[in-house]
């Protein structure tokens, strides 16, 4: 995970291309946003009630974006019906 910007109530960064940002609301908990180059929207949402620091909202957003998946050789998707980018 790259850092661009941190603090303590705020997160911007990028995973596997993917742009992360997390902000702390001042009751505590963590609003996501996890976008795709192209402006697709990953995760957008609260993060679960139990994640209480900064880096547990950070390890949600890869996981709530699926970003924490290996990805899949041309051939097993193209076997699997999966979409393949030209």
């Amino acid at each position: 995970m790259r850092i661009e910007q941190q603090s303590a109530r705020h997160f911007w960064g990028t995973h596997k291309g993917a742009q992360i940002q997390i902000d702390r609301e001042p009751d505590g908990t963590f609003y996501i946003i996890v976008t795709t180059r192209n402006g697709g929207t990953l995760y957008d949402g609260w993060a679960p009630r139990d994640v209480v620091t900064m880096a547990q909202a950070k390890r949600q957003a890869v996981k709530g974006a699926c970003l924490d998946r290996p990805k899949l050789p041309r051939k097993l998707k193209m076997l699997h019906g999966l979409p393949v980018s030209p």
